[in-house]
């Protein structure tokens, strides 16, 4: 059976709005993170050289962005989403630790498109913080709290 990830949307959002602005990402996933005793919801985006156009004289082996949304209950992490960045190595593995974005959690897919392209070509990304359509946010949120009390009853 195959359960719908309530997140999905957004990730094929950001997915769409790389492809627009031509950084075709190599892979887009969506799933849930449960290799740890809270289990959260996590988006990964990969951009290559090959694949994306980004400048391979910076990323070599490419970078990943990852997309996580903490239910709260790990005294780790705020609840809530949050972007980040690493450089990926030649093995496909990624560098430790993950760098911030500076964007707003549920950032503008286009909005993140931008930040991530003056990160690639200047080094630094520049901060955004327009944020995702209500209209289209809300039932993913909506969605991912209810995940979020799934969750925490599974717990």
């Amino acid at each position: 059976m195959t359960t719908h990830l309530p997140h999905a949307p957004y990730i094929d959002a950001i997915e769409a709005a790389f492809t627009e602005a031509k950084m075709l990402p190599e892979q887009a996933d969506a799933f849930v993170e449960d290799s740890y005793e809270v289990a959260y919801l996590r988006g990964v985006i990969t951009l290559t050289p090959e694949t994306s156009g980004i400048p391979a004289d910076r990323f070599r082996h490419g970078l990943i962005l990852i997309w996580d949304w903490h239910t709260g209950r790990d005294e780790e992490f705020d609840q809530g989403p949050a972007w980040q960045w690493a450089r990926r190595n030649e093995d496909g593995s990624n560098q430790w630790p993950y760098e911030p974005l500076p964007v707003p959690g549920w950032v503008a897919p286009e909005m993140l498109a931008a930040t991530v392209a003056t990160l690639v070509h200047t080094g630094t990304a520049t901060p955004m913080g327009s944020v995702w359509h209500d209209h289209l946010r809300g039932p993913v949120e909506a969605a991912i709290e209810t995940w979020g009390a799934d969750e925490g009853a599974e717990s």
